[in-house]
């Protein structure tokens, strides 16, 4: 026994040429809306894998497990490109390479040296 889609049991097996028509249309719509939520889908993709949106992402997981001085850094380095152009030409060359790396050194002693005197200054 073969039955139609739609055929339930105390309803005609005939339906009307304007019943199916109805059908159809319903169907369209459906399909319309399926089709308008997959294109809103895919938009709001696109607007979360631009760069700004990724950067902004990755600033706020650092600052989430207690990395937000990088992710601080990361944002200084968007707002200011001359500072990834310094800070690649440093890191390339040998030479600026240990230097950069003391400088760093030093400067991050002369940081932890005013926070602790700030912690015990109140």
């Amino acid at each position: 026994m073969s039955t139609r889609l739609g055929d339930r049991p105390g309803r005609p097996k005939r339906e009307s040429a304007a019943d199916r028509r109805l059908r159809i249309e319903l169907l369209r719509m459906r399909a319309g809306y399926e089709r308008l939520a997959v294109r809103r889908g895919a938009c709001r993709l696109a607007g979360e894998l631009r760069p700004e949106a990724l950067a902004a992402q990755a600033r706020d997981r650092l600052g989430s497990i207690g990395l937000g001085w990088l992710g601080g850094g990361l944002q200084a380095l968007r707002r200011y490109p001359v500072l990834l152009s310094l800070l690649t030409s440093v890191v390339t060359n040998r030479r600026r390479r240990g230097i950069a790396l003391k400088t760093a050194l030093i400067a991050g002693l002369v940081w932890l040296g005013k926070r602790r005197s700030r912690e015990t200054d109140p």
